[in-house]
């Protein structure tokens, strides 16, 4: 539960959202009409197919995100050791065992050579 959670996260942190907001005139009316905006809306799309998590917003309205992470804290989680951590997890493997991040294993690959 928790792995999925922290991969779901990690991908939408990667997801990207093009905000295309059709202008106004003076008067607070559409400078395009519906189906301009459908036309401009569909050829942003297109020109973006092969891009990977990017999708299109066309609107008129002010766009604005909220974001709900807790700003006080300071701690900065390393994505990939996370990644990582889980792979020798999933394979009932002990990480320290390829990659140790202490002294103990330099000192005994040192005693080997």
């Amino acid at each position: 539960m928790a792995q999925d959670l922290d991969r779901r996260k990690m991908a939408q942190k990667l997801m990207k959202i093009i905000v295309q907001k059709m202008p106004l005139d003076k008067n607070g009316d559409l400078v395009f009409d519906m189906d301009e905006i459908g036309e401009i809306h569909n050829n942003t799309v297109k020109m973006l197919t092969r891009a990977i998590g990017i999708d299109v917003l066309t609107t008129v309205a002010d766009v604005d995100v909220a974001d709900m992470s807790d700003k006080g804290t300071t701690t900065t989680v390393d994505e990939l050791a996370k990644v990582e951590r889980t792979v020798f997890n999933e394979m009932g493997t002990s990480q320290q065992q390829f990659n140790s991040d202490n002294n103990t294993a330099l000192n005994n690959s040192i005693l080997n050579d």
